[in-house]
C-alpha cells in the first residue's frame, strides 16, 4: 500500500502539480511552449495526469481490494475523466456544456477544449485528494 510520504506517492505527486500547472497555464493563456493550445494542452494535461493516477493511484488496487468503495470511486472518475478529454478532442460541447459556466472567457461560446481542461484538472486534484485520504489511513 502506498503510504503518504513515501516515494511513489510523492511522483504522484509531483505529476500532479504538473498536471494541474499545465492546466491553470493552458486556460490562463492562449499560447503554451511546446504544446501549444486547446487540445494540445489537453493531450498533455490528460498524459500527465494519467502517468500521475499510474504511479500513485492504480497500485493501491490489488492491496485495497478491486472492488473497495475507493477504488470504484477512482475508476469511476477515471472513466468520467477519459469522456472528458474525449469530449474535448472530438468538440462535444453537449458534454461539456454543464462545466462550461466555470470557465473563465466563456461568454456565449463554448470552446470545448478548454473547458475539457477545467473539468479534467478538477478530476485530478478529485483523485489526489482520494488518493492522499487512502496514503494517509495506509496501514
Amino acid at each position: 500500500m502506498v503510504r503518504l510520504f513515501d516515494a511513489t506517492f510523492m511522483l504522484g505527486t509531483v505529476l500532479v502539480v504538473v498536471a494541474l500547472g499545465l492546466a491553470v497555464a493552458a486556460v490562463a493563456r492562449d499560447d503554451l511552449p511546446l504544446v501549444g493550445t486547446g487540445v494540445g494542452a489537453l493531450i498533455a494535461v490528460a498524459v500527465i495526469g494519467m502517468a500521475g493516477c499510474a504511479v500513485g493511484g492504480i497500485s493501491q488496487a490489488p492491496v485495497a481490494g478491486w472492488t473497495s468503495p475507493t477504488i470504484i470511486l477512482g475508476i469511476v472518475l477515471g472513466v468520467l475523466a477519459l469522456v472528458v478529454v474525449a469530449a474535448g478532442v472530438f468538440g462535444w460541447t453537449g458534454v461539456l456544456e454543464p462545466v462550461a459556466q466555470l470557465v473563465p472567457g466563456q461568454a456565449g461560446t463554448v470552446v470545448p477544449a478548454r473547458v475539457a481542461i477545467v473539468a479534467l484538472g478538477a478530476l485530478i486534484a478529485v483523485k489526489w485528494l482520494i488518493a492522499t485520504a487512502m496514503a494517509a489511513v495506509a496501514k
